[in-house]
């Protein structure tokens, strides 16, 4: 079974207001006015998914203990196939020279102080991408709905200047997950890791979920700020 990461996405505000979601469904005006006004309501977070972002502070506040993990697991690869105790086997892109590669980062890296405040409504935006993409087996920052991270996490409240998503699909525990998307192999640009190591994001929210083809998946929303609808 593979575990997939797909590339981070970044958004930076502009205070320009989202286009509409797109439907494939006909409906009536009035009927889509109010479906749009009324964010769908998500149940709260477990204890996983607080874990996630708690995984986030921990790799961001002590890399170096991070890197020494990665630098052993390195160790276990059969050309492309990641080879991990009590663990399905997993068929990368990259092999052992990503890992290596994300160890060294983490070596290398500046410690970033303070804790990545988990964010109900930032969980709900997330649960709300794992809801609607888990049955279709589709993956990305697009949801089967047409909706885009922007939307979906303004549905639920106010972000700051900064808002950014990371998606991990495959079955993990917390600290895999985190790990997997700082590797994040076979994604040229990095994107997981420049978001988890943005000092700038400093709340967070989880939610995790079935998806078709890969069996689970993880997304984590994050923003330099966010206020929360009541």
């Amino acid at each position: 079974m593979a575990s997939y990461a797909g590339g981070g996405a970044t958004m930076i505000e502009s205070g320009k207001l989202p286009s509409a979601m797109a439907r494939s469904l006909v409906i009536a005006a009035f009927a889509a006015a109010c479906l749009c006004a009324q964010a769908p309501r998500a149940p709260r977070s477990t204890a996983e998914e607080q874990a996630v972002v708690r995984e986030i502070t921990k790799i961001r506040r002590f890399p170096r203990e991070y890197a020494r993990y990665l630098r052993a697991l390195g160790t276990r690869f059969e050309g492309t196939l990641w080879r991990l105790e009590d663990h399905i086997p997993i068929r990368t892109e990259e092999g052992r020279a990503a890992v290596e590669e994300a160890a060294a980062f983490l070596e290398q890296v500046k410690p970033i102080e303070g804790e990545v405040t988990f964010s109900e409504g930032l969980h709900a935006a997330a649960w709300e991408h794992v809801r609607d993409q888990g049955p279709t087996g589709q993956i990305g920052h697009v949801g089967a709905s047409g909706s885009t991270f922007g939307e979906r996490i303004r549905r639920y409240g106010q972000p700051g200047s900064l808002i950014g998503e990371v998606i991990n699909y495959g079955k993990e525990v917390p600290r895999m997950t985190v790990v997997q998307l700082v590797i994040d192999d076979g994604v040229p640009d990095r994107g997981h890791r420049k978001n988890i190591f943005n000092p700038d994001f400093q709340t967070a929210g989880a939610a995790i979920g079935e998806h078709k083809n890969y069996g689970t998946m993880t997304v984590v929303d994050l923003a330099d700020a966010f206020t929360p609808k009541p």
